[in-house]
């Protein structure tokens, strides 16, 4: 086995990768310096978004098995269901080695068969502990198979690559953005008296699609009266009658991944408490713009958020953190707040191309939930406002 630092991927040629073969190769050197840095010889990835991010693979079939195995020195391998392997990989990736599982095998089994092959058998390996789509029986059945392995958490590796955009990664988020704005604007438009939750949706789900959106991780939200004020809520038929509003958290997603936008439209009268809190949390989105620029730490960017709220009256209605990476994306989330995310306790420094989709809100179980948002990136100066749509309640 080569000991190199970086390796020279074989790649299928596949014009219908969503990015440049330089690009997914720029990525694997980084997962690759990320593994010598972490003394690591292989690691095994489950992760859906980081087999995409290295790869190009996707599928929403992740409640099957699959396993990017990643060896120094050696091509990466993608174990997986025989289905999705042999229809996803020449669509989507540039992959030149796969290894398939059979709905009656132990993919565990194939897996550690894969590993013994290329010699790691006794090597130190890396697993993600904290992944969604690594579960402890998996994990202990691993550890059966290669006894002599050292099974080494490797939380994290690969989305430490993922946190700092490139340039193409952002070009791919602001076309996101921009059909998550376009398609916000028709529902707001679709916002009448009489028109019922469902109609409003329908007529957002529309321009949606037909711009180009793509499924993504979570449902959109799209509540009205004192519904909006329940967490992540979608339509249920809700009638809107006079002075009524209607809230909007909209993300689309291209080639996996996404940009987000919450916005708000009334029906006839603003109600005073509507107004208030909109004009806080459009203060406090503002503010936190301001705020975000390199070297910036994260917690302080939500202080200032926070405090703004707070100072009105609303801290104890402002419930979450003030923002969450934002990138690739698959169920059951749009964004990658495990990565990071804009909070209290989080001590890293904000650096150029990071992308968040800031969050300021005050949710008011039973009554009213309102937040005004961005999808953001962090420049070599400040922050840009990827989003064309205005920050405003949105009056019918």
């Amino acid at each position: 086995m080569s000991d190199s630092r970086h390796l020279r991927l074989r790649m299928n040629k596949n014009r219908r990768l969503a990015f440049k073969p330089a690009e997914y190769q720029r990525r694997y050197d980084l997962v690759l310096e990320n593994m010598k840095v972490s003394d690591l010889d292989a690691i095994l990835i489950h992760g859906p978004e980081n087999i995409t991010y290295l790869t190009g693979y996707e599928t929403p079939g992740y409640y099957g098995y699959h396993c990017l195995v990643m060896a120094r020195g050696e091509q990466p391998i993608l174990v997986g269901r025989r289905i999705e392997m042999m229809t996803n990989v020449p669509e989507f990736s540039w992959l030149t080695q796969t290894k398939n599982v059979e709905d009656h095998q132990a993919p565990v089994d194939i897996t550690s068969q894969m590993i013994e092959k290329l010699g790691m058998a006794r090597r130190r390996i890396g697993v993600e502990k904290s992944g969604w789509f690594f579960p402890v029986r998996e994990y202990e059945a691993l550890q059966a198979r290669l006894p002599k392995a050292a099974l080494v958490d490797s939380s994290g590796l690969v989305e430490a690559a993922r946190l700092i955009k490139s340039n193409a990664e952002v070009r791919m988020i602001r076309r996101a953005v921009a059909i998550a704005d376009t398609a916000t604007l028709a529902g707001i438009r679709a916002t009448q008296a009489g028109a019922t939750e469902d109609q409003i949706a329908a007529a957002l789900y529309k321009q949606w699609c037909e711009a180009g959106a793509e499924y993504t991780g979570l449902p959109n939200f799209i509540a009205s009266g004192r519904r909006s004020g329940l967490c992540h809520s979608t339509w249920r038929g809700r009638k809107l009658s006079a002075n009524d509003h209607c809230i909007f958290e909209i993300a689309a997603s291209k080639n996996r991944y996404a940009g987000a936008v919450f916005r708000t439209a009334t029906v006839g009268r603003v109600k005073p408490k509507l107004r208030c809190l909109s004009d806080i949390t459009i203060e406090a989105l503002l503010a936190v713009i301001d705020a975000i620029k390199p070297g910036a730490i994260s917690e302080d960017v939500d202080k200032i958020g926070r405090n703004i709220i707070k100072r009105a009256g609303f801290g104890k209605h402002h419930h979450h953190r003030l923002g969450y990476s934002i990138g690739l994306n698959q169920p059951p989330d749009w964004g990658e707040g495990q990565i990071m995310s804009i909070r209290r306790g989080e001590k890293r420094a904000l650096e150029t191309n990071m992308t968040f989709h800031l969050v300021p809100g005050c949710l008011i179980a039973g009554e009213i939930g309102i937040v005004n948002s961005a999808t953001v990136r962090v420049t070599k100066t400040g922050c840009e406002v990827l989003n064309s749509i205005p920050l405003k309640i949105f009056e019918n």
